[in-house]
C-alpha cells in the first residue's frame, strides 16, 4: 500500500497583497500540519497574487525560484510537506508572464513548474501560453500532474498526464461561483476517465468582477468524494429532492381528488334533477286529485237531494268520520331531500413548493483525504480503463488538432 495524505486548501487570497497573502498560505501550512501528519498541500490557483489584476500582474510577477518561492520553501521545509500553489511567474524576458502552478518538495527543493496552457478572457492580456503538460515525480508519493483552472475544462490534458504516468492530479482552480456546478463535473469525470486521484483546491470570494465558489475536493479514481468543502450545499440538494419528491406524490392526490370532485359533482347533478322531476309529478297528481274532487261535488250533491229522508238529512249534513272533507289537502306523496349546494371549483389542493434555505456563502478552510495510490492500478486493470484504449482509431483526432 502506498498511502499518503492529502489537503486542499480553499482560501480567499487579498488582491494584489503579495506579503499577506504569504502570510496566510504559511498560517494555513502550520495549521494543517499540526492536526495530523500531511504529506501534500494543494493551494489555488494565483493565491499569492489574486486572480483579476490584469497588467498589475507585470509588477507582481516572481521569477522561479524568488522571494515568494524561497519563502514557502522554507515553509515546505519545516512542515516536511509537499507544495503546490499558484502564482504568477516572469522569465529572464521581463515582458514574458505566466500562470503558473509550483510544486516544491519537503526539503525544500524545488520539484517542477507547470505553465498554464489554456487561458480564458483576460488572462490572455497578462500571460502567454503554456506548452508542457509534464508530470513531476516526487519519489515517495508517486508521479504528480498539476493543472491550472479552465486546463480542467479540457479532457486531453488529464489523459496527457495520466499516460505520462500520473499517480494523482492536482487542479489549482479559480472557478467562478456562477459555474460551479461545472467544476464538480469535470473534476469528478477527470478522475474516472483516467481512473486516478484527483485532488482540486479551489478560491472563494471577490475581486473586482468575479465571484468564485470553493468547492474544493479530492476524488478517487471511480469517482467517489474522499472529502469536500461543500457538505452544506450537497446536504441542501439532498433535502431539495426529497422535497420534490414528496411534492410529486402530493400531486398525484390532487389529481385523484379532482378527479373523486367530478364525479361526486355528477352524481349530485343528477339527484337534484331526479328530485326536481318528482317534485313536477307530486304538484300534477295534487292537480288531478283537486280536479277530480271538483267534478264529484256536484254529482254527489244531486244523489243526497234526490234521496232527501228525516233520519238522512241529520246524517247528510255530517260528513262521515272514515271519509276526508271535500276540500281536505291530499298527502304529499313525495317529500325533498335537502341538498348541500354545488361548488363551481374543485377544492384547492395545490401544494406551495417550500423554499430551501439558501446555501450558505463558502467558507475558508481545507479539507483531508487519506488515499492509496494502489488503487490506481488495481482499479486500471480492473476496468481496463486505458488498455482498452484505440489509438489507431484516435489518429483521425491528432489530425484534427
Amino acid at each position: 500500500m502506498r498511502e499518503i495524505t492529502v489537503t486542499t486548501v480553499q482560501m480567499k487570497p487579498e488582491l494584489g497583497n503579495v506579503g499577506n497573502n504569504l502570510v496566510k498560505m504559511s498560517d494555513y501550512i502550520s495549521d494543517i500540519v499540526r492536526d495530523q501528519k500531511v504529506d501534500l498541500i494543494v493551494f489555488p490557483e494565483l493565491a499569492i497574487s489574486g486572480y483579476e489584476l490584469g497588467m498589475q500582474f507585470t509588477e507582481l510577477a516572481q521569477r522561479v525560484p524568488g522571494a515568494a518561492v524561497n519563502l514557502l520553501a522554507q515553509r515546505a521545509a519545516d512542515a516536511g510537506v509537499y507544495l503546490a500553489f499558484g502564482m504568477p511567474t516572469k522569465e529572464k524576458v521581463e515582458s514574458i508572464l505566466y500562470n503558473s502552478a509550483v510544486l516544491l518538495g519537503p526539503s525544500g527543493d524545488l520539484l517542477g513548474v507547470y505553465h498554464k496552457v489554456h487561458l480564458r478572457g483576460e488572462e490572455r492580456m497578462a500571460f502567454r501560453e503554456g506548452f508542457k503538460m509534464s508530470t513531476f515525480d516526487t519519489g515517495e508519493i508517486g508521479k504528480i500532474g498539476m493543472m491550472i483552472g479552465w486546463d480542467l475544462a479540457f479532457p486531453e490534458v488529464a489523459r496527457a498526464m495520466t499516460l505520462e504516468g500520473a499517480d494523482l492530479l492536482c487542479c489549482l482552480g479559480s472557478w467562478e461561483q456562477q459555474y460551479i456546478d461545472e467544476w464538480r463535473i469535470y473534476v469528478r469525470a477527470r478522475a474516472y476517465e483516467n481512473a486516478i486521484f484527483f485532488a482540486a483546491a479551489n478560491r472563494i470570494g471577490e475581486d473586482v468582477t468575479l465571484r468564485f465558489g470553493g468547492e474544493s475536493l479530492i476524488v478517487g479514481p471511480r469517482g467517489k468524494v474522499y472529502a469536500t468543502l461543500s457538505v452544506e450545499v450537497d446536504m441542501l440538494r439532498e433535502m431539495q429532492r426529497e422535497q420534490e419528491a414528496l411534492i410529486k406524490e402530493l400531486e398525484q392526490v390532487q389529481s385523484l381528488r379532482a378527479e373523486e370532485f367530478k364525479q361526486s359533482k355528477a352524481l349530485q347533478e343528477a339527484l337534484r334533477a331526479a328530485q326536481t322531476a318528482a317534485l313536477e309529478a307530486a304538484k300534477k297528481i295534487e292537480e288531478l286529485e283537486k280536479a277530480a274532487q271538483k267534478v264529484a261535488e256536484p254529482a254527489a250533491i244531486a244523489t243526497n237531494g234526490a234521496e232527501k229522508a228525516p233520519e238522512s238529512d241529520v246524517q247528510a249534513s255530517a260528513p262521515s268520520a272514515a271519509e276526508p272533507a271535500a276540500d281536505a289537502k291530499p298527502e304529499a306523496t313525495f317529500k325533498p331531500i335537502d341538498l348541500p349546494p354545488l361548488s363551481d371549483a374543485p377544492p384547492d389542493l395545490r401544494v406551495r413548493r417550500p423554499e430551501l434555505p439558501k446555501p450558505a456563502e463558502p467558507r475558508e478552510g481545507y479539507c483531508v483525504a487519506r488515499i492509496d495510490l494502489d488503487e490506481v492500478r488495481r482499479y486500471r486493470e480492473e476496468f481496463q480503463t486505458l488498455q482498452a484504449r484505440h489509438p489507431i482509431a484516435y489518429r483521425i483526432i491528432a489530425k484534427r488538432y
